[in-house]
């Protein structure tokens, strides 16, 4: 009777053992991969006369760090590109399978003063190569001086509301040298590319803009 009780014994561990071991089996492991940004610009992104560690993508992905938000930044960069520059190279950052795709172009259009209906269907066609399910895509409108060719200043400034309502899924964001533009306390010498300083109140803004829309998440 002893050995029949001490072989139940044993037995009812083992199976107490095998239960815990499927129990741990069954946790199931949190995914800490990083999500991926993807900043499609011209030189406005880059660190003319700054520190590469000063622009504005570099604080963008340390403010996200610093609040608790994993995620990887490409900083997708040319000076002087124009929209149709930027259209001819933007497949090459398919691959990286963005999370959100911030959009800022235009500038160097005005610069050359190209057709701004060519700029419209340029930024559609950049638009629509990462249009897909879970891709957020934030575009950054731009304005030029009003001392400028009115007319042209007026259609300029349009086209970005114009693809904001074509496209309604899109997120629309404000005049990107909002705050910053022509203050020589925040841009180089030039008057059009940023100092460290604009950098931060650009960040500051955007980071703002991207928890309040439920862009990131940790």
């Amino acid at each position: 009777m002893k050995k029949i009780i001490i072989l139940l014994f044993i037995s009812l561990f083992i199976f107490s053992c095998s239960e815990q071991e499927e129990e741990i089996v069954k946790v199931e492991k949190v995914d800490t991969t990083p999500k991926t940004i993807l900043a499609l610009w011209d030189s406005l992104t880059a660190w003319y006369g700054v520190w590469e560690t000063e622009n504005y993508p570099y604080k963008l992905w340390k403010k996200l760090e610093e609040n608790g938000y994993k995620y990887d930044i490409i900083n997708a960069w040319v000076s002087w590109d124009t929209s149709a520059n930027l259209k001819s190279r933007a497949s090459l950052y398919l691959e990286k399978n963005p999370d959100i795709v911030i959009l800022v172009i235009g500038w160097n259009d005005w610069l050359r003063w190209l057709p701004v209906e060519d700029m419209k269907q340029n930024i559609l066609d950049i638009i629509a190569m990462y249009e897909k399910d879970g891709v957020k895509i934030v575009l950054w409108w731009m304005d030029i001086p009003a001392n400028l060719w009115l007319s042209y200043k007026s259609s300029f400034k349009n086209v970005y509301k114009e693809i904001a309502d074509e496209k309604d899924k899109i997120y629309f964001y404000e005049y990107f040298l909002e705050w910053v533009a022509w203050d020589r306390m925040l841009n180089n010498d030039d008057l059009i590319h940023p100092n460290w300083g604009w950098y931060d109140i650009i960040v500051g803004k955007l980071f703002t803009f991207l928890e309040e829309n439920k862009l990131i998440n940790k």
